[in-house]
């Protein structure tokens, strides 16, 4: 008997055909679905853990369209209900650069649809971009109409006024003065979040859900001395634990990461683009960016960072010990429906758990 859960279980943790589309397993690669090995075997004997049950759980899907996965993903979460709630949508539109560059149009259409089916009143898309003005950055990748067409409306952070934003003094981090947010989010407000997965060469390493919320922090100040929170971040050597510190400022119900396609170089705008066909959602950030970084290394060694362990690189330790997500990949848990989808969340959970060899930590 544990002979047959043994070889069942070697062949689900191999990418199936389809996944690795010719690609042929790489000596990491086979050692970190061989160190996965026992967890997988323990998840057979055991019945699969159903979402409200312990651990932080991230729900995949490999292979489909957008607007089908993202909804399974969102139904495998069981999110709350939004009944008569504005919510606030942080999606990616960092610059006007296509997708996987920004939120593609279906990922928006699929999320606001699932939130509005949940009962929602009001939605609000809320963004500050980082390569031009917000609004702009809108019309030219005509998120503008479709805002229109879904009965969204646009708050473009980067033109509200003085008096409505507000300091965030983050004790304990590595932000000179803190950060300035818009009030409000400093507040109760209900958000969502929607995030590409890509790698960062401005020094973050990669990005996802921890580094989206960047996106709300204002660039200039508007109280007291003049500031540019931007040049400072990307100025300091400690960059990429100052982007989990920020990070702390933005507390999304639920984050949606669409991973069809990514950037494997360069990034955030630009870059080699490999296709995982994947979407995920989490209510845990650390959870989901921790896959997402497992993602891109299964499909890049160049990725900054990819000789150390995943739970160890400043991103994901300092977000971990501020509580916006687990500290542990033990407590990563993925929920799937499909055979490839659990073959491919034992491959990340594998490299998730892997112990690589002491290196540089500035590397």
């Amino acid at each position: 008997m544990f002979f047959l859960l043994l070889l069942d279980n070697m062949t689900a943790m191999c990418p199936s055909r389809e996944f690795l589309q010719g690609r042929i397993l790489s000596r990491r690669e086979f050692a970190c679905s061989v160190a996965g090995l026992r967890p997988a075997i323990k998840a057979l004997q055991d019945p699969q853990p159903g979402p409200a049950e312990a651990g932080a759980a991230v729900a995949l899907v490999l292979g489909g369209d957008r607007l089908s996965a993202v909804r399974k993903v969102l139904e495998m979460l069981e999110e709350p209900s939004f009944r008569s709630e504005e919510v606030l949508v942080k999606a990616s539109y960092g610059s006007a650069y296509p997708y996987p560059a920004t939120t593609h149009p279906d990922t928006l259409r699929s999320v606001v649809r699932a939130l509005r089916e949940s009962g929602c009143d009001r939605l609000r898309l809320v963004e500050r971009s980082g390569m031009g003005a917000t609004r702009r950055v809108w019309e030219r990748l005509q998120v503008t109409a479709l805002a229109a067409r879904l009965g969204l409306d646009l708050l473009a952070l980067d033109e509200l006024p003085a008096e409505e934003w507000t300091v965030q003094d983050l004790p304990g981090s590595h932000w000179k003065r803190g950060v300035e947010v818009p009030r409000l989010l400093a507040g109760e407000a209900l958000s969502v979040q929607v995030c590409n997965l890509k790698a960062h060469r401005f020094g973050g390493y990669f990005s996802a859900g921890i580094k989206n919320a960047l996106g709300v922090v204002s660039k200039d100040s508007h109280i007291g001395e003049d500031h540019n929170f931007m040049a400072e971040l990307h100025n300091s050597p400690d960059q990429r634990l100052m982007i989990a510190e920020a990070s702390a400022v933005f507390r999304p119900k639920f984050t949606v990461m669409d991973a069809i396609q990514v950037f494997i170089s360069e990034g955030p705008e630009r870059g080699e683009v490999a296709e995982p066909r994947v979407v995920a959602a989490s209510r845990d950030r650390v959870a989901l960016d921790a896959a997402g970084l497992a993602i891109l290394r299964l499909y890049s060694a160049r990725i900054p960072g990819s000789r150390r362990n995943i739970f160890e690189l400043e991103q994901i330790h300092r977000a971990g010990e501020l509580g916006i997500g687990v500290k542990d990949p033990d407590l990563v848990r993925f929920v799937t429906q499909d055979p490839g989808s659990r073959a491919l969340a034992s491959q990340l959970k594998a490299l998730m758990a892997n112990v690589q060899e002491k290196k540089d930590p500035r590397e």
